[in-house]
């Protein structure tokens, strides 16, 4: 049974200026144990949906149930969650201590048990030493370590954390991402997650759930999202550098052969990748995306048939990797991205003959911008 069950959650705010839902029609079941990531742009809903959860938030229409319980009315201390901030709330005037312990002393957990609990977890965290100090007189990151204390030590049913990371420096949000990734591998504890960071959502969930607009636009394992993109937007918000899209038409060849074609391009799809119901596609406009990591480059005059011209335009260098950025089309002002090994030069101006693995192409719907192949 899942343990975490949303069901047709609308948020509506009386006052906004439009008059559109925050959260829209939101459904998702969270099974025991599982690391959910909500992702997605700012304003998307998704801090708002986690806030609803945890009950600092009412629901216009729908219910949550935990553990098969409906919470809907029930207030934040009787729904067994502990929330990690992103702006830490540890209470400034007690001791680091004192912090982790506070929701104990709430539910007159006997104090010998308060003391062992907090011991244990501190030590877990490499902040047993922190303890006796006030929130002030430690760094960001070991508050945020406090924070995540103060949540472990309760043993709720929930964890939820909205943006817990994003107040940390480069450095530390790297620590702080896989010091929570190994303690959700020891407790096994039911997380809901929010971020804007796609990095982190890869990187941390067992499932991703990606808003816009505060609907749901697909609910995949991190492979699948960035594989099978559900739509256009997908593609353009998962991965770094984004999925590239050009415009064209889906034409069929003499030999039964279907390619992508625009005023540069006319390459044919593998026949494994033909599938069924894409000939109602053949002879309309659609958009083609493909990763950049699924573009090669190579210098040449004569191009093959499943290959294009491009011109460089400007290169970065990024550790192991180059980003090779390409005007393929300089009336229209067309570009693409590759990303290549970094000992691949090719300096800004150069001709270049790009080639794309067909067996990664998307093809998505002009009009719909979901995916359709």
């Amino acid at each position: 049974m899942p343990q975490v069950s949303l069901r047709n959650i609308y948020k509506v705010y009386p006052n906004a200026k439009n008059s559109a839902p925050a959260v829209c029609d939101f459904n998702l079941e969270i099974n025991d144990g599982e690391f959910v990531v909500l992702v997605g742009p700012s304003g998307c809903g998704k801090s708002t949906t986690l806030r609803m959860i945890a009950g600092l938030e009412s629901i216009t229409t729908g219910e949550i149930y935990i553990d098969g319980k409906l919470i809907n009315n029930l207030p934040p201390k009787d729904r067994d969650i502990a929330m990690v901030f992103q702006n830490y709330a540890l209470y400034p005037n007690l001791s680091n201590f004192e912090n982790m312990a506070f929701g104990l002393r709430l539910r007159k957990v006997e104090k010998y048990k308060i003391n062992e609990l907090v011991k244990v977890k501190a030590r877990e965290l490499e902040i047993e030493n922190l303890l006796d100090r006030q929130p002030k007189d430690v760094s960001g990151g070991q508050r945020q370590r406090v924070a995540l204390g103060r949540a472990i030590v309760r043993q709720p049913k929930v964890f939820l954390m909205d943006e817990p990371l994003s107040n940390l420096d480069a450095r530390m949000r790297v620590q702080t991402r896989i010091e929570i990734m190994k303690l959700h591998n020891d407790l096994n504890a039911t997380t809901v997650y929010v971020t804007h960071d796609q990095i982190e959502a890869m990187t941390m969930g067992h499932r991703i759930v990606v808003m816009h607009g505060g609907l749901i636009q697909q609910v995949a394992t991190p492979e699948d999202l960035y594989n099978k993109p559900a739509n256009k937007f997908i593609g353009s918000f998962i991965g770094s550098p984004p999925m590239n899209f050009v415009f064209g038409r889906l034409l069929s060849g003499d030999d039964g052969r279907i390619f992508f074609s625009n005023s540069t391009m006319y390459i044919p799809f593998p026949e494994k990748r033909i599938t069924k119901g894409i000939d109602k596609y053949i002879g309309t406009d659609v958009v083609g995306g493909i990763r950049p990591e699924y573009l090669s480059l190579r210098q040449g005059e004569e191009r093959n048939e499943d290959e294009f011209f491009a011109k460089v335009d400007v290169t970065e260098l990024v550790g192991a990797d180059r980003y090779v950025y390409l005007d393929i089309n300089q009336s229209n002002r067309e570009s693409l991205v590759a990303r290549v090994p970094a000992k691949d030069k090719f300096s800004p101006g150069l001709r270049v003959i790009g080639q794309a693995d067909m067996d990664n192409f998307h093809i998505f719907d002009r009009n719909t911008e979901q995916r359709i192949y």
